[in-house]
């Protein structure tokens, strides 16, 4: 018993510092993995405890899958082989807000929506909006690059990174960037670890770029046949308006947000009154025939609650939700395509990126839109789906550059103790 991975890291941490995974507030998302309730959960309060957990684990060649409060633990592949989870959840100390420089640093394991609520207070927020909000913490936004519709305006979740300190896989701390906009010391891991799904290094510290937030919004939406709304896209991405939002959904999407008709293209404008109001007016004026409605105020927060529901609720066991994208001009081909195939989709049209949703698992379906997604320059990737369906696809789908990634995991993870299996291609 003594030699146990979880005996080592009580022994390391202190009883009070490892639990059971089912005695575990995250259990429920790790279980879906397979993992089983007896496996320990590791509670580290600072970044020294954290690094001596994974000295630990490169010593005992234990295999550790990080998480903060497994909001999102079971997306992408599913590992193989854990010893043990490591969670940061504990670290969620707010170490700075530099309000006249627009910036944030705070530990890994600090809520998103907590750290919204504290930068509301100056009139700023963080340009993110993850899928579960409430749930989410900065390290877990950071190891899935997890935004929505906001990235339209002010990019994803690697744009947004000035600086992170992260445990790398043999317990050293490192840092790269800084805590101020204009940083270009060093290399550039930030984007590295961006998305990397906890396989390079555990961040504990990250350090944000933020924005004011706007005097006000207003949303438009608009929905109608393929072919219009196709064409006020383009019209809209080649125009001088700058949308906060602009997302496309399908027919499924449409009628479940109170629409009929094959699309519905909601755009949000966000700034001061004045020029809300006026590229609100030049879009309704351009907008094809069909259903035009300007929301209210204090309509504005439910229907973008809604849309984000839609694609993120229910019961995560059942339900296949993946990430996709096609090149913008294919976006509306992409959504008739996904109804066809039973799905529900939705697209930002700028960039062409978005998400999609089947009720329930159907691989040959997934492998028929990845098919349409990659005719079309894109890709599809399943992030949340039963671990039977998981088995019988390949998650990630077809990607690029596996060599030099092999080797970058090589680099920073030799012994792979980090999430293998979770990555791409089993890194």
């Amino acid at each position: 018993m003594s030699d146990s991975p979880a005996a080592k890291l009580a022994a390391l941490l202190g009883e009070s510092a490892v639990r059971p995974l089912a005695d575990w507030e995250g259990s429920g998302r790790l279980a879906r993995l397979g993992l089983g309730g007896d496996l320990p959960v590791a509670l580290p309060t600072d970044r020294n405890q954290l690094a001596e957990v994974m000295k630990l684990a490169a010593r005992d060649r234990l295999r550790v899958l990080p998480v903060g409060r497994a909001s999102r633990a079971d997306w992408g592949g599913l590992p193989t082989g854990i010893d043990c989870a490591v969670s940061t959840a504990r670290l969620d100390r707010l170490v700075e807000h530099a309000a006249g420089d627009l910036t944030v640093t705070a530990e890994a394991g600090m809520g998103f929506a907590d750290l919204q609520r504290t930068l509301a207070g100056a009139r700023q927020f963080l340009t993110l909006d993850p899928a579960y909000p409430e749930a989410s913490t900065l390290g877990g936004i950071l190891a899935t690059a997890d935004t929505g519709a906001l990235r339209h305006r002010y990019g994803g979740v690697r744009d947004l990174v000035l600086g992170i300190t992260f445990v790398r896989a043999d317990g050293e701390i490192a840092r790269a960037g800084g805590r101020v906009v204009k940083n270009v010391a060093g290399y550039d891991l930030m984007k590295l670890l961006t998305g990397a799904h906890g396989t390079l290094g555990i961040a504990v510290e990250i350090t944000f770029r933020l924005q004011p937030l706007p005097e006000t919004g207003g949303t438009v939406l608009i929905a109608g046949e393929a072919e219009p709304i196709a064409d006020l896209v383009r019209a809209l991405n080649a125009s001088a308006l700058t949308p906060e939002r602009c997302d496309l959904f399908s027919a499924t999407a449409a009628r479940a947000l109170g629409f009929d008709g094959p699309l519905l293209f909601a755009v949000r404008f966000a700034g001061i009154a004045a020029s809300v109001a006026e590229q609100s007016a030049l879009l309704v004026k351009d907008a094809p025939p069909g259903t035009t409605r300007r929301l209210a105020e204090d309509e504005e927060a439910a229907f973008w609650e809604h849309a984000r529901l839609l694609f993120w609720q229910g019961d995560p066991g059942v339900a296949v939700v993946g990430k996709w994208g096609v090149l913008p001009t294919a976006a509306v081909a992409a959504l008739v395509e996904a109804e066809r195939l039973g799905a529900m989709g939705r697209i930002h049209a700028g960039g062409g990126v978005g998400v999609v949703r089947w009720q329930s698992p159907d691989p040959q379906t997934i492998g028929q839109l990845r098919t349409f997604c990659r005719e079309h320059s894109g890709t599809l990737s399943v992030l949340e789906a039963p671990r039977t369906c998981k088995q019988q696809i390949d998650v990630w789908g077809a990607v690029g550059a596996l060599a030099l990634m092999g080797r970058i995991k090589n680099q920073f993870d030799p012994q792979g103790v980090l999430s293998p299996g979770r990555f791409v291609a089993g890194l």
